[in-house]
């Protein structure tokens, strides 16, 4: 667990950079940071392993003030991944991840071990060992910079917009490479970004700060997209919201139809879909019986309904192709079933 208790950083020119803070970050969670620029979502931080010290206030580590903890010893327990990986440029990929462990007093080859073990844990080719950060693509680096934090296994890991210099692909990667790693190491992340898509989709927990380090909400990604706190939150989270809070919603309880699907007669229903050896291959039109159309799919009960709604949006159906998690077709969700559910979500 980590505490701000009325924690304010205050600068010799009078600037408040964060303003009387009281947050919980919960153990075992992905607490995310989050507002425009100049809110002091780094600052808060980068006050968590001490690069910067608090002027007023507490920042509890478990219970225990971290302004109480000799800072080199601090940050040796706290993984730390900023922007562009900052990997040192003259060390092998290996030692860059082994750093932390180095400093611990590990030997070499334990060190290098636990390097070569994260390697593949983030998702990357042990071969990629021997090379230089110059080598590797700005994902890749990335990875490593993950890696990198997690080497002695820390209990807390802080992300300063670890993903925002990569491409988009790549950025969607590399949220769910971090979602897939927690689900697995259950860390105390505290993640910052000023991308409101990237807080939903990783945070358990979301904090919106305003200009000057004043704490405007925080709530998990649910709540806030449903029960904005006041206006500014409201035009930070934008006018898309709602459409947002479709992707909390599960496609588990929309009713398919199944007669639109296979060589069955659809009667007078305008489209119907063509499958091969149970998986989907395209639209076909009454009008046009020859030519295959594009579709979409969800996976039924895994997928979200925001991700229905888009794979209906793909085709010139209107309809969505729900399919199992072997891509085999259960189902379509028609416009009619998709009004139906979006009704039902606006009813809450």
């Amino acid at each position: 667990m980590i505490t701000f208790d009325a924690v304010t950083k205050r600068y010799p020119d009078g600037t408040v950079a964060v303003d009387r803070l009281d947050l919980e970050a919960p153990t075992g969670e992905i607490t995310v940071l989050v507002g425009p620029s100049g809110c002091g979502k780094t600052t808060s931080l980068r006050m968590i392993n001490r690069m910067i010290d608090a002027s007023e206030g507490q920042i509890l580590l478990d219970g225990t003030p971290v302004q109480g903890i000799d800072p080199p010893t601090l940050r040796r327990g706290i993984g730390y991944v900023i922007q562009q990986a900052g990997l040192f440029p003259h060390r092998k990929i290996v030692d860059n991840i082994a750093t932390v462990p180095y400093l611990l007093g590990w030997d070499k080859k334990k060190a290098r071990a636990r390097a070569m073990e994260l390697l593949e844990r983030v998702g990357l080719d042990p071969a990629l060992a021997g090379r230089y950060p110059f080598q590797l693509s700005g994902g890749q680096q990335q990875r490593v910079g993950v890696a990198r934090a997690l080497a002695a296994d820390p209990p807390v890991l802080l992300m300063d917009e670890p993903f925002s210099a990569v491409d988009p692909i790549v950025r969607t990667s590399l949220q769910d490479e971090l979602l897939r790693l927690q689900s697995e190491l259950n860390k105390t992340i505290v993640f910052v970004t000023h991308d409101i898509d990237e807080a939903i989709k990783l945070g358990d927990r979301v904090a919106v700060l305003r200009v000057g380090g004043k704490l405007a909400q925080i709530a998990a990604p649910k709540t806030l997209l449903s029960e904005p706190a006041d206006d500014f939150v409201k035009e930070f989270l934008g006018h898309d919201r709602g459409i947002r809070r479709l992707q909390f919603i599960s496609t588990g309880g929309l009713r398919l139809r199944t007669d639109l699907t296979g060589l069955t007669d659809a009667g007078d229903e305008p489209w119907r879909l063509v499958v091969e050896d149970g998986r989907p291959t395209g639209w076909v039109s009454r009008d046009r019986p020859d030519e295959l159309e594009p579709y979409g799919t969800f996976v039924y009960g895994r997928d979200s309904m925001r991700t229905a709604l888009d794979a209906a949006l793909l085709s010139p159906s209107g309809c969505a192709v729900a399919v199992d998690e072997q891509g085999k077709v259960v189902g379509v969700a028609t416009r009619e079933t998709l009004d139906q559910a979006l009704a039902e979500a606006a009813d809450g």
